[in-house]
């Protein structure tokens, strides 16, 4: 990190401003993933939080397999750390008999080469992270200040904060920070969210829940742990809540108000079907959430220097478990583009692709647990029962059921020709000397080539290797003569069967970039050093002589831009 990026502290008792490369103003998993991310690769940021200590309840208990590698990434290995519960079975929903109308798969590995499914307590989770941000002397944890006041100019953003208690402000009563950019991961109220004025858009899913957390004296089995219960008397989620806890979710009914919900007698008198009470398990949290189905329009999540982030800019119903995991997208996509702004390698255009690419996968999972919702969300009988004998109907003659939906792709921005560009990769293990292991373990991080036909860096010209090694693009002969990795277990040859190529170029945050055949790799390369020089300006299009395999017009690129493992 060069000496300009360093933070300069404020002298003591003095409001001096204190500088980074990026400022972000929330500090929860979103915020702290961005943080480590941007620290990996070498830059100053500064995390302010509004809440002097960590909040100590649950919210978010569930993350996939994708999130999983890139939560390994930084360091936290779902394998083997105790925090997590590795989930190995279906996602169940039945009616109010119990008849089975759903199952989801959430068994085994996922294409990502982690658990399908995992759960956790979010408290848990955040200490985790913290301890690892903790360890990045160029990362600063700011607690207890909150930012209420944001001044872009050409070269930067400072950003003012109070202190939350006067007795934590000492001698100056607010405190400005400056960063190249700013981003926002506080939360649906967020302030940055309001500076930008960016509209959110509003599918009309609107539902009030009961969330009770519970942490039983005695080991509790549920067959499947995870389901849902399409009650129209009680829709009632119930799912593990991490080790040693267990969530309840009940859907507050057309009598009931959320001031009758919300008490601790009503959360206790929930609990008493599954025999539970204050004798034998103890009421870790009980709240009332409104799901809600949101987003800011794509082209506002950034305006010049100042961008958001996970709640910020989107919220999702929970229903399919992938509220917390569409921040931790955000955070990944974004901090390759910021790094590779900062550090001089793409222009600022780049960080355009930021809301369009995340715009689309987030709508997936949103429209997905929309659809889940109205399942379970349903409260007249009639209509329960139509629903019931449409569900039955379809497990009974498969035909009858609606097709499986694609899966959930980046459509627009950093992306070439390929049919499966903008895919989420695929991973497998591979073994170089004495070690097997999945490939990011053992090639490392960053934008990377695999191929199965031969050593990439022969395919290239001596000016397009020059510029990859000197980016540290991974290229790696997965396979075939003279590979430098084995193909453990011959997942990426069946793999490049399937996609019909022979290699594919991965971005910093595992989606594919393009893939190809043998002979094509060179344009494609070729593309993203003119990028990395600022020739073709996210948006615009390729050239013209681009061969087969390689970009198509109108994509748009970004070379060499790493986050390092």
């Amino acid at each position: 990190m060069s000496p300009k990026s360093l933070p300069h502290k404020a002298n003591e008792g003095a409001a001096m401003t204190e500088t980074y490369d990026v400022v972000i103003v929330g500090y929860g998993p979103v915020g702290q993933m961005l943080a480590l991310k941007l620290g990996q690769a070498g830059h100053s940021v500064v995390c302010v939080e509004r809440w002097k200590d960590p909040y100590g309840l649950p919210r978010a208990v569930h993350f996939d397999h994708e999130i999983a590698r890139v939560f390994k990434s930084v360091g936290l290995d779902s394998r083997t750390n105790p925090i997590i519960d590795e989930y190995d079975d279906t996602y169940r929903w039945v009616n109010a008999d119990k008849e089975i109308l759903l199952d989801l798969p959430w068994r085994g590995i996922g294409p990502s080469g982690w658990q399908t499914a995992n759960f956790f307590s979010q408290p848990q989770l955040e200490a985790e992270l913290d301890s690892y941000v903790r360890d990045f002397a160029t990362i600063d944890v700011i607690r207890g200040w909150e930012v209420q006041e944001l001044d872009e100019d050409a070269d930067g953003v400072t950003v003012t904060a109070r202190a939350m208690r006067p007795e934590d402000a000492g001698a100056v009563s607010t405190r400005t920070f400056r960063g190249q950019y700013v981003v926002g991961c506080y939360g649906a109220n967020s302030f940055v969210r309001r500076w930008l004025k960016a509209e959110m858009h509003d599918r009309g899913f609107a539902f009030d829940w009961l969330i009770v957390d519970m942490i039983s004296d005695e080991p509790m089995t549920f067959e499947p742990p995870a389901w849902q219960w399409c009650n129209p008397t009680a829709p009632t989620t119930i799912v593990p809540g991490g080790p040693g806890r267990r969530r309840w979710e009940f859907m507050r009914l057309p009598d009931e108000t959320i001031e009758q919900l919300i008490t601790t007698e009503t959360a206790w008198k929930r609990m008493e079907p599954w025999r539970l009470t204050p004798d034998n398990s103890v009421l870790e949290r009980h709240a009332v959430y409104t799901f809600r189905a949101m987003w800011a329009e794509p082209e506002q999540w950034r305006k010049g220097r100042v961008l958001i982030a996970g709640d910020a800019a989107h919220l999702t119903p929970p229903f399919a478990g992938q509220g917390m995991c569409a921040g931790i997208r955000d955070a990944q996509n974004l901090s390759w583009k910021l790094h590779a702004v900062l550090a001089g390698r793409s222009p600022d255009t780049l960080l355009d692709s930021y809301g369009p690419e995340r715009s689309n996968n987030m709508q997936y999972w949103i429209n997905f647990a929309v659809g889940l919702g109205e399942v379970i969300c349903v409260q007249d009988a009639e209509a329960a029962a139509q629903r019931d004998a449409a569900m039955k109907a379809a497990i009974a003659d498969p035909s009858l059921a609606p097709p499986p939906p694609t899966p959930p792709t980046l459509t627009a921005g950093v992306i070439g020709s390929h049919p499966l560009a903008g895919h989420l990769s695929h991973q497998y293990r591979v073994q170089r000397g004495d070690t097997t292991d999945y490939f990011d373990h053992v090639a490392g991080y960053g934008w990377a080539v695999v191929s199965r036909a031969g050593a990439p860096a022969h395919e290239l010209t001596p000016q397009t290797l020059a510029w990859a090694q000197a980016n540290g693009v991974i290229l790696a002969a997965v396979g075939g003569e003279g590979a430098d990795l084995v193909d453990a277990d011959g997942g990426y040859a069946a793999w490049f069967d399937e996609i019909d190529a022979d290699f594919v170029v991965l971005r910093p945050d595992f989606y594919i970039y393009d893939a190809g055949r043998a002979g094509s790799l060179e344009p494609v390369l070729g593309t993203l050093r003119r990028v990395l020089d600022g020739g073709v300006a996210p948006g615009g299009s390729a050239d013209a002589g681009v061969a087969d395999g390689g970009l198509a017009d109108g994509g748009v690129v970004n070379g060499g831009a790493l986050v390092a493992g």
